[in-house]
């Protein structure tokens, strides 16, 4: 059987794990609705590194890398709407569409997505230069869209599922805690309606620069400023509307809850098992604040974030701040991670 270059996750006990650089067999089809991508650009996000880390969990010896797309090279014999070479790009999360949560429009909460379903972490990914993906996971791109650029699709798509959780009011201030790949993609996002103040909470100056060229009205270094008067300073003692925390770690959470305004929203988009926080259930009651927690995109996100990019509504150049080849995805691509010296990083197998 022929061979690919794939990067396979090893776990280690409960501490994580390490990503060799292995030739495995190329997939091929067994169901009636499958369909071979022949992967195109794939990126490398933060969950990746928490799985190394032992922050999240994924399935020992699988082939990782969720944020995918490519072209079509084979289709099962059910799939009758795809052709040998359309552009696509996949929603890594599969789900069932027949549960209680899918039909009342929960798909995130689907219960076969719960049992550990998600390309690229707890079955064959992209980073390989063929995957395997039902046919009810694709969505097809318009020909104008770049596949390079195409890649940004999956994390775009959450950031949307956040945003409207959000949902920002023009006299909002907003304030997003971490200025990493998805901190920065959700500014993006934000920073298309016109709100009060959008403020970033971010100690590193790399970061600190490209969340001010993305659109960003300040940025508080919390090694060097003291957050909560800073931020009462640009609010007018007010605090922010609305808190996003980008980042999901107990000393961020703990932030949140020193920052935010009467009334306010905070979202919980980054995510780690180990976090953990204290909180005062009056302090929701008396000042009617809210708590969301937003995970991965819905079918109309990934559709919202397909046309951001096809009318050039995001600055994607500006996102995607580097490129490997799948040969140098752990010299190169997983070293800028760790330096924290990109946005997005893009791997093409």
């Amino acid at each position: 059987m022929k061979k690919m270059l794939a990067a396979v996750f090893h776990r280690k006990g409960d501490s994580g794990g390490e990503v060799t650089l292995e030739h495995v067999d190329i997939p091929e089809i067994k169901a009636i609705d499958d369909v071979l991508i022949e992967v195109k650009a794939v990126g490398i996000c933060g969950t990746d590194m928490k799985i190394m880390e032992g922050g999240h969990p994924a399935t020992d010896n699988t082939i990782l890398g969720h944020e995918f797309c490519g072209i079509v090279k084979e289709v099962g014999e059910d799939v009758v709407d795809l052709k040998i070479g359309d552009k696509v790009v996949v929603d890594p999360n599969l789900k069932c569409g027949v549960c209680t949560p899918c039909r009342c429009g929960n798909e995130s909460q689907c219960e076969y997505l719960a049992t550990g379903q998600t390309l690229g972490v707890y079955r064959n990914g992209g980073y390989a230069k063929y995957c395997v993906v039902p046919r009810n996971a694709i969505y097809t791109l318009p020909k104008s869209i770049e596949l390079t650029e195409a890649v940004l699709v999956e994390p775009l798509s959450c950031a949307i599922h956040c945003h409207n959780l959000a949902d920002v009011k023009e006299c909002d201030n907003v304030v997003i805690l971490g200025a990493g790949s998805m901190g920065l993609i959700i500014e993006s996002v934000i920073r298309k309606h016109p709100i009060n103040q959008l403020i970033m909470v971010e100690p590193m100056q790399y970061r600190i620069e490209k969340a001010l060229d993305l659109g960003a009205d300040h940025v508080i270094n919390p090694k060097t400023e003291n957050v909560v008067n800073r931020l009462m300073e640009l609010t007018d003692g007010i605090g922010a509307n609305v808190v996003i925390d980008a980042v999901g770690i107990s000393a961020t959470f703990e932030m949140a809850l020193k920052i935010w305004a009467k009334g306010a929203k905070l979202i919980l988009f980054g995510q780690d098992s180990r976090a953990s926080g204290i909180l005062k259930p009056n302090d929701i009651v008396r000042w009617e604040r809210k708590i969301f927690g937003s995970f991965i995109s819905t079918g109309e996100d990934y559709l919202t974030a397909i046309n951001l990019i096809k009318t050039h509504s995001i600055e994607v150049n500006k996102l995607i701040t580097h490129t490997f080849p799948l040969d140098r995805l752990i010299s190169d691509g997983f070293r800028v991670m760790k330096e924290k010296k990109c946005i997005k990083v893009r791997i093409i197998p």
